[in-house]
C-alpha cells in the first residue's frame, strides 16, 4: 500500500487535463486563423515540413513528465525497513478524545475519524522520535507507552473508539495527568498533543495544567470541531438518534476555545483549530524543541520511492525538448558517369 508523505501535492494533478484542454484549444484556434489568412495550397511552402507524429509524441512526453514530477512531489512511500534511532529526538504523547461527542459530523466524516487521519499523518513525520498514545473520555487510559516504533503507535491509534471508554464525558484534567505520567523522569523535552472537540466536563483541569507546566510539558491543543457545534449521534435499535437533555432538547456539542487557548499559553504550547492545523505546521513547532538522547533502538519507517518518479519525469522533459519537429532532408549528390546521372 502506498503511503504519501505530502498527499496534498496530488491536487496539482487536477491541473493537467485543464492544461491539456487549453493547449488543444489554442492550437486549434491558431490553425484556423492561419487557414483563414492563407490559401491551403501555399501552406507547404510557408510552414516548415514536420514529421507528423513528433508533435504528438512531444506533447505526450511533456504531460507524462508533469504527471511523474507531481507524483514525486507527493513523496510516495511503500515498504518498511528498520532504521536505527539517530540518538536524539523528542518525547511526544498524543491524547485523543474518544467521547461520544467526537462522533458528531460537523467535521466530515466525523470528528473522531478526521482526528485519526490527521494524527496518523503527524506520526508518519515523527521518525526518530518517541511517541505515546492515550485515549480519554470521563477517564484516561494508556494505549501505547513512549516508543520509537511508529507503526505500533498507529495501530493503537486505529482502535480508539467511544465503545472502549467505560466512563462517559470529557475530562481534560485526567487526560493531562495520565499523559504526562508516560514521560521519563529525567526527560527534558516533553510535548503533549491534546486532540479534542473542546468541551471539558472535568473539575481538576487547572491543577493538571499546572502540574504539566512544572514538569516542563508543553501542551498543543487541537480542536477538532466547529464553533457552531453539532448534535451528538447515538445508535439505537430504531436507528441513529441525537442525544437530548432532561428537558428533551437536542444537545449541541460546541468547542470551548478559550479554555484550550489558556492551556496552550500556560504551558508554552500553541493552540490549533482544525482549519488552521496541519501535521507540517505542528512538526515545525516541535522541531524548535530541544532534542535529547532517546537511548538507541530501532524504528520501522517507510521507504521513500519518489526518486524514480522524479528521474523518469526529468528524462521525459529532456526528450520533449530535444525531439526535432522538422523532417531531416539529405542532400542529393550528383555523381559523374554513374547510373546516367549528369552534372
Amino acid at each position: 500500500m502506498v503511503n504519501w508523505a505530502l498527499p496534498k501535492n496530488l491536487y496539482f494533478l487536477i491541473a493537467l487535463p485543464v492544461l491539456f484542454g487549453l493547449i488543444l484549444l489554442f492550437g486549434t484556434l491558431r490553425q484556423r486563423s492561419i487557414l483563414r489568412a492563407i490559401e491551403p495550397v501555399l501552406l507547404p511552402r510557408i510552414q516548415p515540413e514536420r514529421l507528423r507524429f513528433i508533435p504528438y509524441l512531444k506533447t505526450g512526453f511533456f504531460f507524462l513528465a508533469l504527471f511523474l514530477v507531481t507524483v514525486a512531489l507527493a513523496r510516495p512511500r511503500w515498504g518498511v525497513r528498520m532504521q536505527p534511532v539517530q540518538g536524539r529526538g523528542i518525547g511526544l504523547v498524543v491524547a485523543l478524545d474518544a467521547s461520544k461527542s467526537m462522533l458528531a459530523d460537523d467535521i466530515k466524516p466525523n470528528r473522531l475519524t478526521r482526528a485519526k487521519a490527521e494524527l496518523a499523518s503527524l506520526i508518519d513525520e515523527l521518525a526518530g522520535n518517541a511517541v505515546g498514545i492515550t485515549a480519554f473520555a470521563g477517564d484516561c487510559y494508556v494505549l501505547c507507552p513512549l516508543t520509537t516504533d511508529l507503526d505500533a503507535a498507529k495501530l493503537f491509534l486505529d482502535i480508539i473508539s467511544p465503545d472502549l471508554m467505560p466512563v462517559p464525558g470529557t475530562d481534560f484534567g485526567k487526560a493531562i495527568e495520565k499523559s504526562i505520567s508516560l514521560f521519563n523522569p529525567g526527560s527534558a523535552t516533553r510535548a503533549l498533543v491534546l486532540v479534542t472537540d473542546g468541551e471539558d466536563l472535568g473539575k481538576n483541569t487547572i491543577e493538571a495544567v499546572m502540574a504539566a507546566k512544572e514538569a516542563g510539558v508543553r501542551i498543543y491543543p487541537v480542536a477538532i470541531s466547529t464553533p457552531e457545534g453539532a448534535p451528538i449521534p447515538e445508535s439505537t435499535e430504531a436507528g441513529v438518534v441525537y442525544k437530548k437533555d432532561k428537558s428533551g432538547n437536542v444537545v449541541i456539542s460546541r468547542m470551548d476555545e478559550r479554555k484550550l487557548i489558556l492551556i496552550a499559553q500556560a504551558t508554552g504550547g500553541r493552540f490549533y483549530r482544525l482549519e488552521g492545523f496541519s501535521p507540517g505546521r505542528l512538526i515545525e513547532e516541535l522541531q524548535n524543541l530541544k532534542k535529547e538522547e532517546l537511548g538507541g533502538g530501532e524504528f520501522s519507517g517507510y521507504v521513500e520511492r519518489f526518486q524514480g518518479f522524479l528521474l523518469a519525469g526529468l528524462v521525459l522533459f529532456f526528450l520533449a525538448l530535444c525531439l526535432p519537429e522538422k523532417s531531416l532532408r539529405l542532400p542529393v549528390l550528383g555523381l559523374k558517369g554513374v547510373g546516367g546521372v549528369k552534372e
